[in-house]
């Protein structure tokens, strides 16, 4: 799995380009799923059938896109001007590297004289070329490009990299699926795109399978959620920036994490949102909860997680699509 996480983590997949962590995935889930299909926004959705008489259909969500910067013009002397993807922090990219999906890195510049002044407006991309024809050479206005950094276990089951939130949420994912066995219910695990612009993936999906149940795997910042630690076990939402769980889902939750005994914290996370809050909002509501796992110095390129609480996460949603009776 810690394999699976790297190789995920350090593909590039900003918001609405999220194809190399996508193909990725596609692999991994091909000896798991009875089906895997490709929607039209690019929502990867893995169908695993069920065989009770009574099945119902449940979902497993988890995003893969991760936040970057994308070209809005290119300047005379080749340097690019850029605009945020989702609710970045403009100054924890300067100095940074970044990378395009065809491979073309840059490093990120800004004007400003001081930390609290950087903004998007201010920022650039440097290529190392001197004229803007050398830059148009490697990318285009609308290209889009993420951090670029390796991975690495800083100590014993501490790992580190960008985009862990959410890779190791999608490789949760994958495991799920390895690990359900013969399950009574249909259960489709959606790898879900553009969910830093404002889950827009996630509706898709969401209208188009309608399940009767979803359990979506994210992150947690532990900067923003008072007591979330690492190492402690997976998070159980109670609520998030545009969501609260129901209470029979997050009892549910709870019922299951504490008969199986896996280590569980409890989330509420005003902070940041989740995909919880677009499906409950679908039709009628898709009955929705949500497990995290924790990650500290989140969007910074140099994010931390602990596989415990990543196997925890794998644990207790295995648990619940095997126990599902709501």
């Amino acid at each position: 799995m810690k394999d699976l996480i790297v190789r995920l983590a350090e593909a590039c997949g900003p918001s609405g380009n999220e194809d190399l962590v996508r193909a990725l995935l596609k692999e991994a889930v091909a000896d798991y799923a009875d089906e895997v299909r490709e929607d039209v926004v690019g929502n990867l959705i893995a169908t695993k059938k069920g065989n009770g008489q009574d099945k119902k259909h449940l979902a497993l969500v988890a995003h893969m896109d991760e936040q970057g910067l994308m070209i809005v013009h290119i300047e005379e002397g080749g340097r690019l001007r850029v605009g945020g993807i989702g609710p970045i922090e403009p100054a924890f990219f300067v100095g940074q590297r970044v990378m395009f999906p065809n491979g073309t890195v840059g490093v990120v510049g800004t004007e400003a004289k001081d930390a609290s002044d950087v903004t998007t407006m201010n920022l650039f991309i440097d290529l190392g070329v001197e004229t803007k024809v050398e830059a148009e050479a490697r990318v285009k206005v609308g290209d889009s490009c993420v951090i670029s950094q390796s991975s690495f276990e800083l100590a014993e089951n501490r790992l580190v990299g960008k985009a862990l939130d959410n890779r190791a949420g999608c490789a949760a994912a994958v495991e799920v699926l390895k690990k359900l066995g013969t399950s009574e219910h249909d259960v489709s695990v959606i790898f879900s795109v553009q969910h830093g612009v404002g889950s827009r993936g996630v509706q898709t999906a969401g209208y188009s399978l309608k399940p009767d149940f979803a359990l979506v795997i994210d992150s947690v910042n532990t900067d923003h959620a008072q007591m979330i630690e690492l190492g402690k076990g997976t998070s159980v939402k109670i609520m998030d920036s545009n969501s609260i769980v129901p209470p029979r889902i997050k009892h549910f939750l709870i019922e299951q994490a504490e008969a199986a005994g896996v280590p569980y914290q409890l989330e509420v996370n005003p902070s940041s949102p989740s995909d919880i809050g677009a499906l409950l909002r679908i039709e009628a509501g898709i009955p929705s909860g949500g497990l995290s796992i924790p990650v500290r110095y989140a969007v910074t390129g140099s994010e931390m997680i602990d596989l415990r609480d990543v196997n925890a996460t794998i644990d207790l949603a295995v648990k619940a699509l095997q126990s599902y009776s709501l």
